[in-house]
C-alpha cells in the first residue's frame, strides 16, 4: 500500500478504537483537555501507520528518519520484523516501560495508543497485498490475504472509500463529543 492508503488506514482504526480509548482513560477529563488529548492520540495514530516502512528505502519514514533507517534497513527486509506481530509485541513492552516510568501520564498513554494502533493498521493493509507480509517473523513465511497490487487503481478506490470513511467517522464522533 502506498503511503496515503496507510494513513486513512491509521486514521480509521484510530476512530473505530476511540471509543475504548475514550471510555478507559479520557471519560474523566474536562473537555478541552480531552479534546487535546484525542488530538494527540489521532496524530500519533498517523505516525505510527507509517512507522512500519521505516525499513524500505525511499519511504516517507526512512527519509523522515534516516539515522533509524540505518538501523532496520540494512538488518531487516522490507516487510518482514517491522510489520511483524513480534515487531507489535515490542512496541507495546517499549510504551508499557516508558508508562511506568511516567505513572501512567495521559499524554503517553494517547501517544502510545494511537501510534501502536496505527502500526497495527499498517501491517493488515499489507496483508491484502500481493507481497504480504512476514507476521510471525523470525519464520520467513509470507501471509497474504489477497493480491492487491500496491499503488493500483483497486488501491486508490480503496483509499478514497477509507478516505470517506474516516470523514465520516470524525464528523460522528465529534457530534458524540460535543
Amino acid at each position: 500500500m502506498v503511503k496515503e492508503t496507510h494513513i486513512k488506514g491509521g486514521y480509521l482504526f484510530a476512530l473505530l478504537m476511540l471509543p475504548l480509548i475514550d471510555n478507559k482513560y479520557l471519560f474523566t477529563y474536562e473537555p478541552i483537555y480531552r479534546l487535546i488529548l484525542l488530538i494527540i492520540y489521532i496524530a500519533f495514530s498517523y505516525i505510527g501507520s507509517l512507522i512500519p516502512d521505516i525499513d524500505m528505502r525511499g519511504s516517507y519514514a526512512s527519509k523522515t528518519f534516516p539515522t533509524v533507517y540505518k538501523v532496520f534497513g540494512s538488518r531487516f527486509r522490507h516487510r518482514s520484523f517491522t510489520h511483524s506481530l513480534l515487531f507489535l509485541y515490542l512496541l507495546c513492552c517499549f510504551s508499557r516501560i516508558i508508562l511506568s516510568y511516567t505513572d501512567n501520564n495521559i499524554v503517553f498513554i494517547s501517544s502510545f495508543s494511537g501510534c501502536i494502533i496505527g502500526c497495527l493498521s499498517h501491517t493488515i493493509l499489507d496483508l491484502f497485498t500481493k507481497e504480504g507480509v512476514e507476521l510471525l517473523y523470525p519464520i520467513d513465511i509470507n501471509f497474504s490475504v489477497m493480491p492487491l497490487k500496491t499503488g493500483s487503481k483497486t488501491e486508490k478506490l480503496i483509499c478514497k472509500i477509507l478516505n470517506f470513511i474516516v470523514i465520516f467517522l470524525l464528523g460522528y464522533r465529534f457530534y458524540i463529543l460535543i
